[in-house]
């Protein structure tokens, strides 16, 4: 004569076989080998400012930034934000202005990399991150080419 099984016990054996036997319970093959590669959505923001200067903003992921990097031509001023010790750094409060004053954008990021494309003339940027506010107070767009400022926070350590 069997031993009597336990509720719990029988319960272990079905769960058992259940995964024992799923992959083929439906008369299909089991699954191997490595997943299918997708690529990570693309969070990147475009917009344009009151004046109708477009803008765009992410770089969070490498897949950000390479499409990002592919249709920088089109924009005449970069900015990038980096922490001292070295990652990149999201979440960064932007004011751009006329030299005259006028604001032109004040925008929260969510990526490191952020590029406008803007007349020549000369501009204000303030930058702030965790409290604290990086300034530019001339930046100097002209035509035909090309500026990147790199703002850089000191956090401090970090503990460990």
């Amino acid at each position: 004569m069997y031993p009597r099984l336990t509720p719990c016990a029988r319960w272990a054996i079905a769960l058992f076989f259940v995964l024992l036997l799923e992959p083929t319970r439906c008369g299909l093959q089991p699954v191997t080998g490595q997943a299918a590669e997708i690529p990570p959505a693309l969070a990147i923001t475009e917009g344009k400012t009151s004046q109708g200067y477009p803008y765009l903003f992410g770089g969070v992921s490498s897949n950000e930034r390479e499409a990002m990097e592919q249709r920088a031509k089109d924009y005449n001023l970069r900015l990038v934000f980096a922490e001292k010790t070295g990652p990149y750094v999201a979440g960064v409060t932007i004011v751009l202005a006329t030299g005259k004053g006028g604001e032109i954008l004040s925008i929260a990021t969510d990526g490191p990399w952020f590029y406008i494309q803007l007349p020549p003339g000369i501009y204000e940027v303030k930058a702030t991150f965790q409290g604290q506010t990086k300034q530019i107070k001339s930046v100097n767009v002209v035509s035909n080419k090309t500026l990147q400022q790199t703002l850089i926070w000191d956090l401090g350590e970090k503990p460990q």
